[in-house]
């Protein structure tokens, strides 16, 4: 899946969801249209050089707006956090391959951090198309819980908030009944992920990550968010674009 073109885009709604991340609502037409769960934009940042990656959130495609999450880490998604509604920007989307979910009759969509934006367009997509979906995600703290539901398994590493622990913990507590029908999605910290594509494959189940690496063009030229996938090769691996190759991969591909 390639991108269209680079668009200008413009800002129509900003809301802090706690007090380093806020949700923005872009008006771009055929992004919104087009875009599938698991695909990024990249947006400038204003006068940061380089635009930054951010997974697709959600889409309203009836009045043209894509929706993306920014949690507030450095200049770049500062700049952008401090964006006013009004104003446009560069950005270049959708980009990158999506999650497959085709031939599944149950998806488990597990989300960490940042992750937790492009698990909630999967989850959007998935019960708008009337599929059984289940959402596991983990915080650190219940200040850091943001886009949660209450029918979502919701675990926090100090457990004043959901379940104590990892999002493993959580998905212990989902009962499944036919793991081979049954595909888990992933989003967030590398360990997060790593750990669920094992717990995925000691139940027989397919595990989909989607990999974030840091990016420049987005569009598999600059070749700097190389992700390392299994290779027959004499090392054993090969280096893969994420932002062309990904960014999502089958678990047992990535080398961890």
């Amino acid at each position: 899946m390639d991108f269209k073109k680079e668009y200008s885009i413009r800002l129509v709604s900003k809301e802090f969801l706690n007090s380093d991340t806020c949700y923005l609502g872009f008006d771009c037409p055929d992004i919104a249209d087009t875009a599938v769960p698991g695909q990024f934009v990249n947006i400038s940042a204003g006068d940061v050089f380089l635009k930054r990656p951010f997974g697709i959130a959600s889409t309203d495609k009836e009045n043209g707006i894509f929706y993306i999450g920014v949690k507030v880490v450095g200049k770049g998604t500062s700049a952008i956090s401090r964006f006013e509604t009004g104003m446009t920007v560069d950005c270049l989307g959708p980009l990158g391959n999506g999650f497959d979910f085709e031939g599944y009759d149950n998806v488990i969509l597990t989300g960490g951090g940042t992750g937790v934006f492009p698990i909630n367009f999967a989850y959007e997509t998935l019960t708008a198309a009337g599929k059984s979906v289940t959402v596991c995600e983990g915080f650190r703290n219940a200040s850091q819980v943001i886009l949660n539901k209450p029918s979502y398994v919701l675990t926090t590493d100090c457990g004043d908030c959901g379940i104590k622990g990892t999002v493993i913990a959580g998905l212990d507590t989902i009962d499944i009944a036919e793991p081979s029908k049954t595909l888990i999605c992933c989003v967030g910290p590398i360990p997060m992920m790593k750990a669920v594509s094992l717990w995925a494959s000691d139940k027989g189940m397919k595990c989909l990550v989607s990999m974030e690496q840091r990016m420049a063009c987005g569009a598999g030229i600059c070749l700097c968010c190389t992700v390392k996938v299994k290779d027959e090769g004499p090392e054993g691996f090969k280096n893969v674009r994420c932002c062309k190759d990904g960014p999502v991969f089958d678990s047992t591909e990535v080398v961890w």
